[in-house]
Formats: C-alpha cells, sequence, structure tokens
C-alpha cells in the first residue's frame, strides 16, 4: 500500500457560516470539502494520521532524544 500524504483543514463556526467545515486534499491547493457523506471517513482518517504522529514523536526529556548522534 503506498504511504501518501493527506492535507485536512478543519473549519469551525463563524459569523457567516453555522457549523463545521472538513475539507481535504493531496495538498493545500487542491483542496475540496467533504460532503455530508464523507465526513465521518475524513474524521477517522484525520484521527489515525494523528495518532500515528503521537507514536512517532519523541517524548519530551528522553534522554535517548538527545544523544540520537551516538
Amino acid at each position: 500500500m503506498k504511504n501518501t500524504s493527506q492535507t485536512f483543514v478543519l473549519t469551525m463556526n463563524s459569523p457567516s457560516r453555522k457549523g463545521m467545515r472538513i475539507w481535504t486534499g493531496k495538498n493545500i491547493h487542491a483542496l475540496r470539502h467533504c460532503s455530508v457523506k464523507q465526513i465521518g471517513q475524513a474524521l477517522i482518517e484525520l484521527q489515525h494520521h494523528m495518532n500515528q504522529l503521537q507514536v512517532a514523536a519523541p517524548a519530551p526529556g528522553r534522554s535517548d532524544f538527545l544523544n540520537r548522534s551516538r
């Protein structure tokens, strides 16, 4: 399975528009807003990507993080 990057933009309530919208695409210039049917899947993908980032990020204060070049 090819690992392609995905861009997500979440907009919340604003004075001119009520409700949440999710925009997704291969890059910031190719964003398209998700339909009501696609929002659930987009949120699942977004959560999955956030979980991967948390696992990949080193914990602050870990000694092996500071000594990687050794």
